[in-house]
């Protein structure tokens, strides 16, 4: 058993799909009590907590009290403590995050100015070529212009029309990039602007004086138990190999003269689509170790020459379907006709069986209980599943399809986390475990430590899942810098 208790957690392991999860909110739901808010007290959040007056102060504080008490007698008369994945692993790895909260990630200010130079250079040039296609200046950042320009100055084809005029959403620049120059420009004038604003300014300004970041992992956010990052999100920096994966570089060790690790687990959801469906070809694919996007391939395209871009349309195909993406999405999301889509997701279903039988049978018993679950037992209510609306309905599916893989990979880097932990704890390993990026887990690594480190992490990574017919497979890769992990 845990040595504490979250009342937050044990809401969220009920309702993982209610968003934003608060005492506020559950005071409100659960007992019709409005809570004095933060706001109040803080006069908008204008007053440090300590410049709140003392009585003032104390009655807040005396409410979160009481609330969570109500609210955990409450939960431990439905039993909800002693849920296996809140004792399993929501609590043993709110441990780990909180170790990583306070230990923080080391940055290179100096690569991060000498990146937001580079930009600033990218996006001097870029603002001027699309001034001479639109000959004239104007706000690239405002829509409103944008669409003026290329809708009314130009005379592009015009897509969806909005309250205030058209859109120039990324979908539909990219659409029009394929025949004007202008479009493409602006989404990469959009794209550096982005990376200089919200990743670069955004980290230099929450770097403190020895140059250290540290970012906030939420427990109970994502509807399949994944963990999510804010303030900032270190999950969402960029991994491209041009300048976006740039950012990545400035990511260091804080011990002198050493290094980063990660390791990532791949292609880890086909690998649980295999174990989960029960698929023979799948299964027998990574049996054989065999690149399971050209054995896709293979299928897709038979009696046929496996090039590169053939090898790109399996591995999509592969990733899009556990995601139960449609012949349209599919068509959108890598640019080829509504037919060709249709061929491809219908190949790989005949080319795996299996694989359509278990989407079939969640969704069936999804439509009988209400839920699907991870392979450790975590649920997930799915409310529109039963829906008369075809919209509302097939949304539904596609969750009852995705949630049960993408719901055990994210129970997996949990369990991988635990582990890892303990064995670090065990050999009293100056090395830190210092982020947890979707499949892969980044280490801070101390001299001397990185060879017992680096190989049973992969040990403990792989053997997550140790009973099944194939095992999961990791890359460990060491380096100065997180980027060069890649």
């Amino acid at each position: 058993m845990a040595k504490f208790y979250d009342t937050l957690l044990g809401e969220y392991i009920q309702n993982p799909w209610v968003r934003w999860l608060s005492l506020d909110k559950l005071s409100l739901r659960d007992m019709n009590y409005e809570m004095i808010s933060y706001d109040t007290i803080s006069n908008k959040k204008k007053l440090n907590f300590k410049e709140v007056d003392l009585t003032l102060a104390a009655d807040y504080s005396s409410e979160d009290v009481y609330i969570t008490n109500k609210l955990y007698i409450d939960q431990e008369n439905k039993n909800i403590p002693d849920n296996k994945i809140l004792q399993d692993i929501e609590f043993p790895v709110l441990e780990v995050i909180k170790q990583m909260e306070i230990d923080w990630v080391k940055i290179d200010t100096y690569k991060l100015k000498a990146i937001w130079l580079l930009l600033d250079e990218e996006i001097i040039v870029l603002e001027k070529s699309i001034f001479e296609d639109a000959w004239e200046e104007f706000n690239i950042k405002s829509p409103k212009q944008v669409w003026e320009i290329l809708f009314e100055k130009l005379a592009l084809p015009k897509g969806k029309k909005t309250k205030t005029g058209y859109s120039v959403s990324v979908d539909v620049l990219w659409e029009l990039s394929h025949e004007f120059p202008i479009a493409q420009k602006i989404v990469d004038y959009r794209h550096f602007t982005k990376l200089q604003s919200t990743y670069i300014e955004g980290l230099l300004k929450i770097a403190d004086k020895n140059d250290f970041v540290h970012t906030s992992y939420n427990a109970a956010v994502t509807t399949t138990g994944r963990l999510s990052s804010t303030s900032p999100n270190l999950q969402n920096i960029p991994s491209s190999r041009w300048i976006a994966g740039e950012i990545r570089d400035a990511f260091v060790s804080r011990f002198d003269w050493w290094k980063i690790m990660a390791s990532d687990y791949s292609q880890v959801e086909v690998r649980l689509l295999a174990i989960m469906s029960g698929d023979k070809n799948l299964l027998q694919a990574f049996k054989d170790n065999k690149d399971i996007h050209h054995r896709t391939a293979e299928f897709l395209f038979p009696n046929e020459t496996i090039t590169s871009d053939k090898r790109k349309i399996a591995k999509a195909v592969n990733f899009w379907v556990i995601y139960g993406i449609s012949a349209f999405g599919l068509s959108k999301m890598i640019d080829i006709s509504m037919k060709d889509a249709k061929v491809y997701i219908d190949a790989f279903y005949n080319s795996y069986p299996k694989v359509k039988d278990f989407f079939n049978s969640l969704i069936e018993k999804c439509e009988q209980k209400g839920f699907v679950q991870t392979m450790y037992g975590r649920k997930r209510f799915i409310p529109g599943i039963n829906d008369l609306n075809a919209i509302i309905k097939n949304a539904a599916k596609r969750e009852a399809m995705n949630m049960p893989i993408q719901g055990t990979s994210a129970d997996i880097i949990k369990f991988s986390m635990i582990e890892i932990d303990k064995f670090m704890k065990s050999k009293k390993m100056k090395s830190k475990m210092i982020m947890q990026v979707h499949d892969e887990l980044v280490f801070d690594v101390f001299p001397w430590e990185e060879e017992v480190l680096s190989q049973n992490v992969e040990n403990i990574m792989e053997s997550i899942l140790s009973n099944e017919e194939i095992i999961l497979k990791s890359d460990t890769l060491i380096w100065n810098t997180w980027k060069e992990t890649k």
